[in-house]
């Protein structure tokens, strides 16, 4: 069902929008902690064998050439297959020159978290794997790169529970959603 077909049915619609500081800001300072652990990690048990290579930022633009559209790519798929959504419910853009990712539809609160949480649970998860089996320049910048990207997505995933919705739709526009709440009708 439709954001305007819900919210015809009395259903309580509020956006939970960030600005682009507030996405950058925020989004550090969620990943932060998890940049942190997995460098602390990195310096006290695996620099002695780490294959540290020259190029650092060729390395870090390849990194980001191959993570950016992968995380978008891993929102899309999350949305899809949580909320069961057909074809052109998902839609992938390019603003700005970076890709990004919105749904069209409505979902449930798990299902959009799904899809919110997905890059940062495979790519953030798959660097750190990385970075243990294989440490070194580029595994470190993959899990600079790939926990630092999806820490607006933290931010907006922590907002939506914290939103007491129902149902959740995509921002369209903005970093965030839109909170879908039942309109409790006057007391009798």
């Amino acid at each position: 069902m439709s954001l305007e077909a819900l919210t015809a049915q009395g259903w309580r619609a509020e956006r939970h929008t960030l600005t682009a500081a507030q996405t950058y800001l925020w989004g550090i300072l969620f990943a932060l902690p998890f940049v942190l652990l997995a460098g602390g990690l990195y310096r006290m048990l695996l620099l002695e064998r780490a294959v540290l290579l020259d190029h650092t930022s060729l390395i870090l633009l390849a990194v980001l050439a191959v993570s950016l559209p992968l995380h978008e790519a891993l929102h899309g798929l999350g949305w899809k297959l949580a909320g069961r959504l057909g074809r052109g419910e998902v839609s992938y853009t390019f603003r700005r020159g970076l890709p990004m990712c919105a749904c069209r539809a409505v979902l449930s609160v798990k299902a959009y978290l799904s899809g919110t949480l997905l890059p940062f649970l495979v790519l953030g998860g798959g660097s750190c794997i990385f970075l243990l089996l294989c440490p070194g320049t580029i595994s470190v910048l993959a899990v600079l790169v790939n926990l630092i990207l999806p820490g607006a997505d933290l931010v907006i995933a922590w907002r939506v529970l914290r939103s007491g919705a129902s149902m959740v739709a995509d921002s369209p526009d903005q970093a965030g959603f839109i909170a879908l709440k039942r309109n409790i009708g006057p007391a009798v």
